[in-house]
């Protein structure tokens, strides 16, 4: 007899979401983007040779075909929400949770805004003799983002609510038994995949080099893509890497720049146990995450992680080597602080 895995979303469950799912990130992107790109087509002879692309401070500051729009409509209208949706597919799995809803919602959400911001921008343009009298787009880009909130949240709604099921609880390789007074402490670093970190170095250096042109050239706007170049380097710098100790003090993890980092107390834990983690199904993604559920962690790849049950708060997860024995230490510091609680409580309940 075939068993259902309890660490993953039920089969009947996990076809109806991604049946949704598919419907919402895929076929509602095509249509929207099909009606959009034949209502664009139609209005072409009524357009003059050069319309507006872009709008500054002062209004419309730069001017290209009109077809311009047909590529930007169907490259963030279609293209990205099938990138969304292909990526989430391939990394969620069977481990299906709120993210990939999330997703979902955004992908069809996406494909609305594209559709307003296009036709809405060639719309102000129907019939004008000179590109220079397009009036602003401040309005319209309310409508856009309105458009992506509405379509966007019904595209939430109607795709089942499937919670993660609990990563399966990995047992230790040896038993951790700590005597009162003794003191044990477990040490490691967690690293961003190589992989990961090769791709992230690239897209970096792109936008490194997109700066240096814009700079370089005089490209209005150089001075924005600098800042995002320093901030994405500070952040991959900061998020890359994180030391992780266990001692009989509590749990704490920081980044090796110092900053990131967390503390929990070992007053602060009601329990540590060691459980399989689908990054993408569980957090949307690698890195300082934040889980639709509420739970926080460092979450690096796929695989075994601490999970740490804290007394007030949601737990928090880090991905690591070894999280089998570092959360057995863990637990049995709290057992023993447990223990030692209920030893000196023991003589006052007698003396009252």
């Amino acid at each position: 007899m075939t068993t259902h895995d309890l660490t993953r979303t039920p089969p009947a469950l996990l076809r109806r979401a991604r049946l949704t799912f598919f419907v919402v990130a895929v076929i509602v992107p095509i249509l929207i983007t099909a009606v959009g790109v034949v209502v664009l087509l139609s209005w072409l002879p009524t357009l003059p040779a050069q319309v507006a692309t872009h709008w500054g401070v002062g209004g419309a500051d730069a001017f290209g075909p009109p077809a311009t729009y047909l590529w930007l409509l169907i490259g963030i209208g279609l293209g990205l929400p099938l990138l969304m949706a292909i990526t989430t597919l391939a990394a969620v799995g069977a481990h299906w949770g709120g993210a990939a809803r999330l997703m979902g919602a955004l992908a069809a959400g996406m494909a609305a805004f594209a559709a307003v911001m296009s036709l809405g921008s060639l719309a102000i343009q129907r019939d004008l003799t000179d590109p220079a009298d397009v009036p602003g787009i401040g309005g319209l880009i309310a409508l856009g983002f309105a458009a992506l909130l509405v379509i966007g949240a019904l595209a939430w709604l109607v795709q089942p609510r499937v919670r993660p099921e609990p990563g399966r609880t990995l047992e230790p390789r040896h038993a951790v038994h700590v005597a009162q007074g003794e003191r044990v402490v477990w040490v490691s670093t967690v690293t961003m995949p190589r992989g990961a970190l090769a791709f992230l170095f690239l897209v970096l250096l792109g936008l490194v080099a997109l700066a240096v042109y814009m700079l370089g050239t005089g490209v209005e706007g150089g001075w924005i893509v600098a800042i995002v170049v320093a901030v994405v380097a500070f952040a991959l710098a900061a998020t890359a890497s994180f030391r992780v100790r266990v001692t009989p003090e509590g749990f704490a993890a920081r980044a090796l720049l110092g900053w990131p980092r967390i503390r929990i107390p070992l007053d602060e834990i009601a329990s540590a146990r060691a459980v399989e983690i689908s990054p993408f199904g569980e957090f949307g993604g690698w890195g300082w995450r934040i889980a639709v559920d509420g739970r926080t962690g460092i979450v690096m790849r796929r695989g075994s992680a601490i999970e740490i049950s804290r007394r007030d708060r949601r737990p928090f997860i880090v991905t690591i080597d070894g999280a089998e024995e570092a959360a057995a230490l863990l637990q049995a510091y709290v057992d023993r602080a447990h223990a030692a609680g209920s030893t000196s409580a023991g003589p006052g309940k007698a003396n009252s």
